[in-house]
């Protein structure tokens, strides 16, 4: 008589003969029911490497430590591929195929491809799909770009480092390096590359073009995407400061001035309502800076401000005027005149504005050469007039006839060109 349970066993050894033959094995199983993906670094940027791992996807069959199957794949041949954003992933950015080992795990390091989906930083499904189809889905976010400089408040002229995060990774073995255009309140300051970490770190000039007081907009814009990072930076008011601060009528006092506008007469340096301006007036230089010296005129003791008047602004600074006898004979020191050796963005910083400068042409006579000078930014590489040279004649030519001051001279310039000694 043959037991109950060894019927039972019988009967199910006879159905599972009759579904897979004798010498048939068994279809592979996930060794977990639920395949799992995963993604590192969760949050990345375009075209950075970042490694998937899987478990638990198609296994091979192994029975008593034998393998009797191969191991499974993602092939990159049809529907058995990675994508991301609904995008197969293909060479360079990966390397296909993808192999499992005997329990259906897997690692892949991938390139996040460079497009206009990963640019726009929207949160993107990684998809896997393996020889057989067991697919599973894990998220990428990426990081925001974003920029600082420093410091965030400085004179024109003055050096502006410029740091960032979150751009796109420089990796030229899988895509041609990324551009980021770097603008000052629409003034083009040039074009950097990330590093591999997508990372921004360069140093500028606040362009002489600034007001004062400003506050302007630094833009880092990625060429070719819509993709941009904006931070500000400030312009200082102008300014002055008194040397000394105290002392007697007839007293010699120097002002020492910054972030007036550049190549501006001074019209007007005062003490209360009295006038103390010397003659020929200063004029500020490319920094919007300027040094002018005077006597301290015979007034009450007491305080009294001293304002200075460029382009138009106006800045003070109090002054303690002493009791006792004016000072007599103290001689003025010999002004400071303003710089000639300067390049011709600062020197023709004034006709610049609006468009008013076309082009300024030199010619040396020692080697029979022309140089010019173009103020549009496509053509910052190509000028050839680095400095301007004191005793050199330049050619200018502009669209409307404008007064200005060049290398400390006050200029009356015509439409058309015009012939100016430096």
């Amino acid at each position: 008589m043959v037991s109950k349970p060894r019927v039972t066993f019988l009967m199910v050894l006879a159905v599972f003969i009759a579904t897979f033959g004798g010498n048939s094995t068994p279809p592979p199983v996930s060794a977990n029911l639920i395949p799992v993906l995963s993604v590192t670094p969760k949050l990345a940027v375009p075209n950075q490497i970042v490694m998937l791992s899987g478990s638990g996807f198609t296994p091979a069959v192994v029975v008593n430590g034998e393998l009797l199957s191969p191991t499974h794949q993602i092939t990159g041949v049809g529907p058995s591929v990675i994508s991301i954003g609904g995008e197969p992933v293909s060479a360079p950015d990966v390397t296909y195929p993808v192999n499992f080992d005997t329990m259906g795990n897997w690692v892949a390091l991938i390139t996040v491809p460079l497009t206009l989906g990963t640019v726009a930083g929207n949160q993107l499904v990684i998809t896997a799909v393996d020889d057989l189809g067991v697919t599973q889905t894990t998220r990428l976010d990426f990081k925001t770009p974003i920029i600082r400089v420093d410091p965030e408040t400085s004179s024109r002229n003055s050096d502006l480092i410029l740091s960032g995060l979150g751009f796109p990774s420089s990796n030229t073995a899988t895509a041609p390096n990324v551009k980021v255009s770097i603008t000052y309140s629409g003034v083009v300051l040039g074009e950097i590359t990330p590093n591999y970490f997508g990372e921004l770190d360069a140093v500028f000039t606040v362009p002489a073009v600034a007001n004062t007081p400003s506050t302007n907009i630094v833009q880092a814009r990625i060429v070719g995407y819509n993709r941009v990072a904006i931070t500000t930076h400030a312009v200082p008011g102008a300014n002055i400061v008194a040397s000394p601060t105290t002392g007697r009528a007839g007293s010699v006092v120097t002002i020492t001035a910054s972030d007036f506008p550049t190549i501006s007469p001074v019209s007007s340096i005062r003490v209360g309502n009295t006038t103390v301006s010397t003659s020929p007036a200063p004029i500020t230089n490319q920094d919007g800076s300027f040094v002018s010296s005077f006597n301290m005129p015979l007034l009450s003791a007491g305080v009294h401000t001293i304002t200075a008047t460029a382009g138009g602004i106006s800045a003070v600074v109090p002054f303690t005027l002493t009791d006792g006898e004016a000072v007599l004979d103290q001689v003025l020191p010999t002004p400071i005149p303003a710089s000639s050796s300067t390049p011709p963005v600062n020197a023709f910083a004034n006709l610049a504005k609006d468009d008013n400068l076309i082009r300024v042409w030199t010619f040396d006579n020692t080697d029979k050469s022309w140089a010019f000078y173009d103020p549009r930014p496509a053509f910052s590489k190509a000028n050839s007039i680095r400095t301007m040279e004191p005793g050199r004649v330049y050619w200018i030519r502009l669209n409307e006839t404008q007064t200005t001051a060049l290398n400390g001279k006050f200029r009356v310039l015509f439409v058309g060109w015009n012939l100016i000694p430096w």
